[in-house]
């Protein structure tokens, strides 16, 4: 086929379908050592923040505890100053249990409040020295993407503009070729143009299937305007005039 046919639009519009394909897998795709780069980088945030949520966890329990205390002294302020107006035993009996019980909930939260507390030094100091180390980790972290990063915003870009040179070439293609081309593609990985490859003077294979093509059917795909399939493969050969 000489340059310029409808052909050489369909062959051009496959390599712009497959390198959008090639490069969209390649964005979607992290590279090994920055797959661990990530694995670690997301390892030492979550340890972070573990460490913070472990800290206002409790630092939130002691405040309730602490309220809590404040309402079982109110109510045991009550209690004493109820003693002098009691008139029975048992009633003076009855008070001193009730102050008795709320004595025990005020010091069993006092007991939980020091426990907490020991557990608040040992998490500031952990989310102290996770605050001091995580930026030099971020950084690293960042400095070893952006290479990556570049490289993804330059397929963004490549994709985009393969894409907008494929539409407007789906508008110089015949529909029906187009629609026979689209089967074939499905059917075939993407490929649905194969090139004719010469292995000889007189003697071509079909690029994708490498089976060798009929001596008549070389000399029409040479001839013919109109799209030549394989025997094999069922693709649509491709010949750009090249021996």
């Amino acid at each position: 086929m000489s340059a310029g046919t409808p052909l050489d639009a369909l062959f051009r519009l496959q390599e712009l379908f497959l390198d959008v394909q090639r490069k969209t897998e390649r964005m979607s795709r992290t590279p090994d050592h920055l797959t661990h780069v990530e694995a670690a980088f997301q390892d030492a945030r979550r340890r972070r923040e573990e460490a913070g949520e472990k800290h206002s966890r409790a630092s939130a329990r002691k405040k309730v505890l602490e309220g809590e205390i404040g309402d079982l002294s109110e109510k045991l302020k009550k209690y004493q100053q109820q003693l002098p107006s009691v008139k029975t035993n048992r009633e003076y009996g009855a008070l001193l249990n009730e102050q008795d019980a709320v004595k025990r909930e005020i010091r069993g939260r006092e007991d939980e409040i020091l426990s907490l507390e020991e557990s608040l030094a040992a998490s500031s100091a952990e989310v102290a020295a996770h605050e001091a180390s995580f930026p030099a980790e971020e950084a690293g972290y960042e400095e070893q993407m952006k290479e990556w990063r570049a490289e993804q915003a330059t397929l963004e870009a490549e994709i985009a503009a393969a894409q907008e040179e494929a539409k407007k070439l789906e508008k110089s293609i015949d529909r029906s070729l187009l629609r026979r081309f689209r089967q074939i593609a499905e059917k075939r990985g993407g490929v649905a143009l194969a090139r004719v490859t010469m292995v000889g003077p007189q003697t071509a294979s079909c690029s994708a299937c490498n089976v060798r093509l009929r001596p008549q059917l070389l000399s029409d795909i040479r001839l013919s305007r109109e799209p030549i399939f394989c025997d094999s493969c069922k693709r649509i050969l491709y010949w750009d005039g090249g021996e």
